[in-house]
């Protein structure tokens, strides 16, 4: 009898927080690096790096109006040196992270930095769904080597001595979660990963002048069910996966020619995958908001024209939905923490200058 193996690409699912018995902190994902996936989806997704670049930008703008050059640490950064680290993480993940230093006295922020939200990791909920303190970690995959520093949640009143060293962790709420934040486009994380996979197997395709996955007969017999788990482990690892472009399907079946047989089975073609690329720009873009692909540098196949009003209409649209809302939290945010530092000026961010027709002139 044959037998035949596949192998299965398994989806991204969402991730799990949950209290791990002896540990302070509640786990962020499997095993607690949630983050670094989100992070990895940034670097290896062209069309989801390029959104998330395109709504930063817009986000942060021309810098903060009239407070932005205000020195806010001692690393001499400015209002708008933390603006822009957190218009990147809010984006990304849905939230950013604030440290604030409040003076001996406990009446005053002396100092504000700008933490990566991946480095940080929430403490347990008390009685009250509060939580009360924070961890800093610049590794989470390696606790013994970097183990996580505690901080005291953003009090202003439980802000001396020990606790003067604050974090602020601003995220906006989703259903379920009252911890840790979802990325505001997570219905397309699975197409994310979609669009790398994809990139990484064209390259390998090149690269090794392959196209399409491979069958592998062996007809002198069928091993013990050890002997082919181990073949199939060793094929598996040295041809399968996008970075090896392929799948390989092995069987092991009776017969006298003793030579094993290896037969390549055609790839889909290419307007398959034109298909497939159109539907996960599609939604990665509709998971950020972006009503056209020109708002990012992107061209239409179809959707608005070139006409200037139209895609002023569709940035107007992008704005309101994608900017706006990210600018207000930010900007709420910002204001608690730079009221104790004695600047009571609304933060403003200066919105960047588009000339629409001057794009549409410029498109290749």
């Amino acid at each position: 009898m044959n037998k035949l193996q596949s192998i299965k690409l398994e989806a991204l699912d969402l991730p799990v927080f949950k209290e791990v018995r002896g540990k302070d902190w509640v786990s962020f994902g499997d095993k607690n690096l949630y983050p670094d996936k989100i992070i990895d989806l940034y670097n290896t997704s062209a069309m989801n790096a390029t959104a998330i670049n395109s709504i930063t930008d817009a986000v942060k703008g021309e810098g903060v109006a009239n407070i932005g050059e205000t020195i806010v640490n001692t690393e001499r950064e400015t209002l708008n040196d933390i603006y822009e680290k957190i218009a990147l993480d809010y984006v990304l993940f849905n939230g950013f992270v604030l440290n604030c230093i409040w003076n001996r006295g406990g009446d005053k922020i002396v100092e504000m930095y700008a933490l990566p939200f991946d480095k940080v990791r929430s403490g347990k909920l008390n009685e009250e769904d509060k939580v009360e303190d924070y961890y800093y970690s610049s590794n989470w995959s390696n606790t013994r080597k970097y183990p996580p520093v505690r901080y005291k949640s953003y009090s202003t009143t439980d802000n001396k001595g020990d606790n003067a060293s604050q974090i602020y962790y601003c995220f906006s709420y989703t259903p379920g979660n009252m911890i840790y934040p979802l990325p505001s486009y997570v219905g397309a994380l699975n197409d994310i990963q979609l669009d790398a996979r994809i990139s990484r197997y064209h390259n390998s395709n090149i690269s090794l002048g392959m196209s399409g996955g491979i069958f592998i007969n062996l007809p002198a017999g069928e091993p013990t069910p050890d002997e082919q788990r181990t073949i199939y482990r060793d094929l598996v690892n040295s041809f399968t996966g996008e970075d090896n472009a392929g799948r390989l399907f092995l069987s092991f079946s009776e017969g006298s020619d003793l030579a094993p047989q290896i037969q390549t089975i055609e790839s889909a073609n290419d307007d398959y995958y034109t298909t497939l690329e159109t539907r996960i720009s599609s939604r990665i873009m509709t998971a950020h908001r972006i009503t056209s692909g020109r708002l990012i540098g992107v061209r239409d196949e179809g959707g608005l024209g070139n006409n200037a009003e139209e895609i002023q209409v569709a940035y107007t649209h992008f704005s309101s939905t994608a900017i706006e809302p990210k600018q207000k939290k930010i900007n709420k945010g910002l204001e608690k923490i730079l009221y104790y530092m004695g600047i009571e000026e609304p933060v403003n961010v200066i919105p960047s200058t588009l000339d629409f027709n001057k794009n549409i002139q410029g498109e290749v």
